[in-house]
């Protein structure tokens, strides 16, 4: 084959060749072996002593080292997938599984006949937490708990932020869930209605 029989076929028009076609000889490369990163022109060159394409090149090395593992992270209150769960500021000493209403970044129980704050009802703690300490609110979804014993029926907000079967005869009603069994409670919290 004579260098006048190649036929040059340049996809890429940022591609200049800086001999004459009849010089030129082309080499069939792999297309993934091609990268062209940057938009100026890439200036292929003839080896005038053996007849080879130089094509320039550049070479990238990436180092990749694995870092080191972080501490862990607290552990989560406990809930089942899809439960919205809130992190709040106990303002007084609070246990696990009491209503409460958040005030001024601070959560305090809530009572059935607190007219002043019964609106602002936010959800079941399900940790616990002295004054200042952080702890987890459930707005939503499945909470259990082995001491209950509860009847299968609604669950309303009661006094001191505890639960009762019995909806109240004064201040508001505020339903705060289902028990669909005996340890557990499908919350739905729904706005006061007056009594």
């Amino acid at each position: 084959m004579i260098a006048e029989d190649v036929a040059i076929l340049l996809q890429d028009p940022g591609v200049i060749v800086d001999q004459q076609p009849s010089d030129v000889l082309v080499v069939p490369v792999p297309e993934a072996a091609v990268f062209i990163e940057d938009a100026a022109p890439l200036v292929i060159t003839l080896d005038e002593d053996s007849d080879l394409l130089v094509l320039p090149t550049e070479e990238t090395r990436v180092v990749i080292a694995a870092g080191q593992q972080g501490p862990a992270g607290p552990p989560g209150p406990a809930g089942g997938a899809g439960d919205l769960l809130l992190t709040r500021t106990a303002g007084v000493p609070m246990s696990a599984l009491l209503v409460v209403y958040e005030l001024g970044g601070k959560v305090y129980p809530l009572s059935h006949d607190d007219a002043a704050h019964v609106f602002a009802v936010l959800g079941l703690t399900v940790s616990s937490g002295q004054t200042g300490a952080q702890i987890s609110i459930q707005l939503e979804g499945t909470v259990s708990d082995s001491g209950w014993s509860w009847a299968y029926g609604r669950v309303y907000l009661g006094q001191g932020g505890q639960l009762t079967q019995t909806p109240p005869a004064d201040g508001f009603s505020v339903l705060i869930g289902f028990a669909a069994t005996p340890t557990s409670i499908n919350l739905s919290i729904s706005d006061p209605i007056e009594v």
